[in-house]
């Protein structure tokens, strides 16, 4: 007989907090993407590709998907967490993330430009990997869960749930390419967060748990001795970001535009002189 997983046992506000959690990392993840794709320099696309992995794959899907574990509760038994699937979960959408940006941003060369414009292969290789990333994260997450008896999966909610990731990283990429605009990347960025959420959730619903008082007692990480060194510290670090995109939101752009300009100059003064040379 299956024990109820209680989800809430710490009420509701954690649902919030890992929205805003998401939020936080998706928002910054998504404008260090866009950075990263118009860098003029190989040390600056590198540091926008790391901050941006980070920011998306730790931050914006990784960090919020624990802050909701904070909820859970199960009557007679308590929960653990496995330390090595705590590292997989969390390494797996971070590399996803930073495999899938350096795919729609390739480094610039004699023949490309710095530019947001990203092929459709490109984008659609870089969703695939980013959702296969937060649906292997989903399924370590859960796989995580240490209790005194045995731990059982639906396949459908867990299905559902990896088909949402597959969609979440998409629309991750999808806005990466395509929003130019601050107040845009905001909007993606509050629902992308909820559709995370919700992602944990329905996998979560899909999770059962038999309780057994023979079983030995569980061993491995409590989720406050994750979360809260975990949260203060991606707090600290996602300041970074945010505070070089404050500072400079427009540079690289107003570099590129400059840039685009003094091409277009030179395409027009060299198709000049040739029509000077046809008339001679």
């Amino acid at each position: 007989m299956s024990d109820e997983l209680q989800q809430f046992s710490m009420g509701t506000w954690v649902v919030g907090l890992a929205v805003v959690t998401a939020f936080i990392g998706l928002f910054v993840g998504i404008a260090s993407g866009r950075k990263a794709m118009t860098a003029t320099s190989p040390r600056q696309r590198y540091l926008w590709l790391a901050w941006g992995a980070l920011s998306i794959g730790g931050i914006g899907a990784w960090l919020p998907h624990y802050v909701a574990m904070v909820g859970l509760e199960v009557a007679g038994t308590t929960l653990r967490y496995d330390a090595l699937w705590i590292a997989v979960s969390f390494a797996v959408p971070v590399l996803a993330a930073g495999v899938a940006l350096l795919i729609v941003s390739p480094p610039p060369s004699k023949h490309r430009r710095p530019t947001t414009s990203v092929e459709i292969s490109r984008l659609a290789a870089a969703a695939v990997i980013l959702g296969v990333g937060l649906a292997g994260m989903h399924v370590a997450i859960v796989s995580s869960l240490v209790i005194q008896g045995s731990v059982s999966f639906d396949p459908i909610l867990t299905g559902a749930a990896a088909v949402t990731g597959l969609v979440i990283g998409a629309a991750i990429m999808w806005s990466i390419s395509i929003l130019d605009s601050r107040a845009l990347r905001l909007v993606a960025a509050l629902v992308l967060a909820a559709a995370l959420v919700a992602m944990h959730y329905t996998g979560v619903f899909g999770v059962s748990v038999t309780v057994d008082p023979e079983a030995p007692r569980p061993d491995g990480l409590e989720v406050f001795s994750i979360l809260f060194p975990v949260f203060v510290l991606g707090m600290l670090v996602v300041t970074i970001p945010i505070t070089a995109l404050l500072m400079a939101p427009d540079r690289v752009a107003a570099e590129l535009e400059l840039e685009a300009d003094m091409l277009a100059a030179e395409s027009v003064a060299a198709e000049s002189r040739g029509r000077e040379l046809e008339l001679r």
